[in-house]
């Protein structure tokens, strides 16, 4: 089982995020942060390699003035690292998120998380409390997803001890771009995880809670939901 971290298990900090725009002198509501992630993640799915990017979405998602865009990024990058602000943005558990993988380990199935990241993915992860999990950090294996070779040093870390094969593993990410195209090519079924049902595509399954896992784990994974 692959995870991806960032929408699936970790999702911004709503009070970090806040605080930063609030120095700035930009309101938001912090109850909004998960919800703008999901929404600019499928903002960014949309238009594929073209504006706007991850970061712009989510500023525009917050209700972010246009006219205050480039402040509202600079500090969210300020934030984002952690050598500056002393804080992992990337920090809020996802709901149930320890509670899975601890139940998917429980049940005997390998977790891997499997990240574009910038190099601190498994410190910052332990920092919130995912501990003795795998993680394949993009910047550590210098490939990231879609590529293929982030999901083979996956399936190479999954193997220690059993035999791995792309075809008995599924990865669960947020994008259609990096997670459900690179897990495919990879040969792994994907999983798209999708709270707002945001995504309309038949060729792949979804789920909108890390709990709704287990319908899919538990019956062949040949069929789509």
């Amino acid at each position: 089982m692959f995870l991806d971290a960032g929408g699936v298990i970790v999702l911004p900090n709503r009070n970090l995020v806040a605080g930063a725009f609030a120095r700035a002198g930009i309101d938001i509501d912090p109850a909004a942060v998960p919800r703008a992630h999901y929404r600019a993640v499928h903002a960014f799915d949309r238009a594929g390699a073209s504006n706007p990017t991850y970061v712009r979405a989510f500023v525009a998602e917050l209700g972010v003035p246009p006219e205050r865009t480039e402040e509202a990024v600079a500090a969210l990058a300020e934030l984002g690292d952690r050598t500056r602000s002393g804080v992992v943005l990337w920090s809020e558990l996802t709901r149930g998120a320890l509670e899975t993988v601890a139940a998917l380990r429980r049940a005997g199935f390998p977790v891997v998380i499997v990240t574009n990241s910038d190099g601190h993915a498994a410190e910052n992860l332990a920092d919130c409390g995912v501990r003795d999990v795998p993680v394949i950090d993009s910047v550590v294996v210098g490939s990231e997803k879609p590529d293929g070779h982030i999901f083979e040093a996956a399936l190479a870390v999954a193997g220690a001890g059993i035999r791995a094969t792309a075809s008995e593993t599924v990865h669960v990410g947020d994008t259609l771009a990096a997670d459900v195209a690179g897990a495919r090519a990879a040969g792994i079924t994907p999983i798209h995880f999708d709270p707002l049902r945001a995504c309309r595509a038949t060729d792949h399954r979804h789920v909108r809670s890390l709990h709704g896992l287990w319908q899919h784990i538990q019956r062949p994974l040949g069929k789509k939901h």
